[in-house]
């Protein structure tokens, strides 16, 4: 136990680190905060974004919190346009939701952020180092 705090401990320096590096490259960053999204709110926008169309239910599950939370963050996304809602013609009662024109704005400027990365950082790693990292991220998070 005490090896693998050791290790956890070096990880999460280098996490920090790279978090701070990553927070003097990149200019855009302060574009991201003229979303004005919450944390929570950016941890909806990334599963909407990954996953459209999706129900306030999928959120809720993905998220693992409660659908009346959701449910309070949702109009907030969609009055900053950052989602759209539509009913589900085959089920009246169910509504999807989908990026709204300024999700597609942040989606963009997400994926400018994410070039720059691969440029400055990851491209110093080879292809199949990442993908390491990758299935060992994917075996740590996975859920039972």
């Amino acid at each position: 136990m005490e090896e693998y705090l050791k290790v956890i401990e070096q990880i999460n320096e280098k996490f920090d680190l790279f978090k701070l590096l990553v927070s003097h490259e990149i200019k855009e960053a302060d574009q991201l905060e003229s979303f004005g999204l919450t944390p929570q709110q950016e941890m909806m926008m990334l599963y909407i974004i990954r996953n459209a169309p999706v129900t306030s239910n999928d959120i809720a599950s993905y998220l693992n919190i409660s659908k009346s939370a959701v449910s309070q963050v949702i109009p907030k996304l969609e009055e900053k346009k950052m989602i759209e809602r539509q009913v589900n013609p085959s089920n009246r009662r169910e509504i999807y939701i989908y990026i709204g024109s300024r999700g597609r704005d942040y989606l963009e400027l997400l994926n400018k952020i994410d070039e720059l990365l691969v440029k400055k950082y990851y491209s110093k790693v080879t292809i199949e180092e990442l993908r390491l990292v990758l299935s060992i991220l994917s075996r740590i998070v996975e859920r039972e």
